[in-house]
Formats: structure tokens, sequence, C-alpha cells
């Protein structure tokens, strides 16, 4: 069976408690990503990144010993090539243009908004797929239809696919539709189209 491989994310923040509500509360697994690792000190964040190889970062801008512009730079300079999203509960200018002219991906401010941390999640994921593009989308399940139904959504994701027109076609209810999708790419078929027409685009 295919499954997206998930991109990993490491967090820096020096408070302890945003970290663990980043952990917790942030749909990561929903949005193709998995939390590889964090750090509250920049010091050890860079050590633990150099090493983990995540593909993004989310980044705290004041920190004690350095800060996120600093942090930023000096994993540029040591080759991690990741996507970089600052958070801060500040937007001074100079900041936010220093971050971006170090070819920052996004700046969440704090208290972070699920519905901003969302957009931002769309916006990398699609970023991301379309730099390392899946390389197989042929299923194998032990439901050979069920393989035909997802063989026939690679082919025609550009169109206009709804549930009850799956169901009609394959002879599954809208229901088992949603449970095999679930079983066997832990994803919604929305999502899962999404993610197809993102990879496209």
């Amino acid at each position: 069976m295919y499954n997206r491989r998930m991109f990993k994310v490491f967090l820096v923040d020096d408070d302890t408690l945003i970290l663990d509500e980043l952990i917790q509360t942030v749909p990561w697994p929903e949005n193709g990503f998995e939390v590889s690792g964090s750090a509250s000190n920049p010091q050890q964040a860079f050590d633990e990144i150099i090493k983990a190889c995540p593909d993004v970062v989310f980044c705290d801008l004041k920190m004690p010993g350095m800060d996120g512009n600093e942090l930023i730079r000096r994993l540029q300079e040591a080759g991690v090539e990741a996507e970089y999203v600052m958070l801060s509960a500040y937007d001074a200018y100079e900041d936010v243009r220093k971050f971006y002219k170090q070819t920052g991906f996004d700046y969440i401010l704090k208290p972070v908004d699920q519905e901003d941390m969302q957009m931002v999640l769309e916006g990398l994921s699609a970023k991301l797929l379309s730099k390392n593009p899946p390389e197989d989308l042929e299923v194998q399940t032990e439901n050979p239809a069920f393989n035909q139904l997802v063989s026939y959504i690679n082919d025609h994701f550009s169109e206009k696919i709804t549930l009850s027109q799956l169901s009609d076609q394959f002879g599954f209810s809208r229901n088992y539709i949603c449970t095999l999708f679930q079983k066997h790419f832990n994803k919604s078929l929305n999502l899962y189209l999404t993610d197809l027409r993102m990879t496209e685009a």
C-alpha cells in the first residue's frame, strides 16, 4: 500500500509549556507531519537539529543566549535545508525583515491561532510535496475492489469526485469508504484528494 511519508518537524521555544501545547494541540499527523524533536535551549536545539535533519523547524524568536534569527542563520550555514517558521509574540519590522531575508517560510504571532497554524501547515505541505513528490501511487491492499477505487482516484483526482459517486461506482457504502481510507492511509478521502492536487499543482 502507498503511504506518503510524514514530514519531520522540530520545535524550539524556551517556554516548555508552549512546546507542550504545540505538540499536543496542533493537528500534525492529519496534515502529514510528525514532531521528531523539541528543545527549549537554542544551543541544544542546534545540535539536535543537525542530527535530526527535519523538514521544518518552528522556532521562537526571543530566546536567551541565541535568538531565533541567529539560530536559523547558524543552521543554514551548517547546511540544514529545512523550511523555517518563526513563532513570536513580537512583530517588530526589523526582526520580521531579517527572518524573511534568511528565506524564512512564514511568521506566526503568539498566542498561536489554530486557523493561522492550519494555513501555514497546508502551505508547508504543498511546498514540501512539490520538493519531494511521492514516488509511487500504486496501491496494494488486501481488498482488490478498494485498490481499483484508489487507482481510479489517482487517475481522476483533477475531476470532481464525491463519496456518493464512488459508492455507486464501486459498490461500497460511503461510511465504509471513509473507514478504508483511515485504515490504509491514516487520512480522510478529502485530505487524500487534497494531497494529490497539491502535488500536481
